[in-house]
């Protein structure tokens, strides 16, 4: 078996995954260069977006080479494969499939399964995840995150689903590695919505990443937890 590769330079660096998903291929490159401009360097393009793989090869020669790309929704070894000849640099899926991690492995691509319950965690730990994506985490918030992290110490947690700017610092706090964010940040910018809007709420979420990071504000927010 290949080493487990460690999450990503820039998943480590912002503590933040931006999850694009969309209705409409004709607006997916602007948002995907917005998020960039805005300084967001982790890019998840989920692949039931329209035009998905089309255009996670565009952005990979488009964007600069230090925003990682990655594919998400990859439910099948099939999507897995068409995603890393997309130009995919990580693949995060909504559950733990064997054949993706086989994928991921053989092309040294890193691998966000999905799981929830400590069986699931332990599971997708076992098979090679880079890091273990919590989905959905906003049904059982930061303490259950928390209560996870006290067992699994060597496992990096990505809590994704009903996180958005207003609680990221808390799912920091509670010991994640990173936030996987969607709705709450991408809004209506799918629908025609403003992209400057969409600019601010990814520089308010990456701020309060960064915030929460902070050793004096992170042991505030966990004595507040308890």
């Amino acid at each position: 078996m290949n080493p487990r590769l460690a999450p990503g330079g820039a998943l480590t660096a912002t503590g933040v995954v931006a999850v694009v998903r969309g209705t409409r291929a004709e607006r997916v490159a602007d948002v995907l260069d917005t998020l960039a401009d805005a300084g967001v360097r982790c890019l998840e393009l989920t692949l039931n977006t329209p035009g998905a793989l089309a255009e996670l090869d565009a952005a990979r020669q488009r964007l600069p080479a230090d925003v990682e790309l990655g594919a998400g929704t990859v439910r099948t070894a099939a999507d897995a494969s068409a995603a890393v000849a997309a130009g995919a640099s990580f693949l995060v899926s909504p559950d733990t499939d064997e054949g993706v991690a086989a994928v991921a492995r053989d092309h040294g691509v890193a691998y966000y399964p999905g799981a929830l319950t400590p069986g699931e965690v332990g599971r997708a730990w076992d098979l090679g995840a880079t890091a273990v994506k919590i989905f959905p985490a906003g049904t059982f918030g930061p303490r259950y995150l928390r209560d996870l992290a006290g067992p699994f110490r060597d496992v990096p947690l990505l809590p994704t689903g009903g996180v958005g700017p207003d609680n990221a610092a808390d799912y920091i706090a509670a010991g994640a590695v990173a936030v996987g964010v969607g709705g709450s940040l991408i809004g209506d910018a799918f629908d025609g919505g403003s992209l400057t809007a969409l600019a601010d709420r990814a520089g308010r979420l990456l701020a309060a990443v960064h915030a929460a990071r902070r050793p004096d504000v992170r042991v505030e927010r966990e004595g507040a937890a308890r």
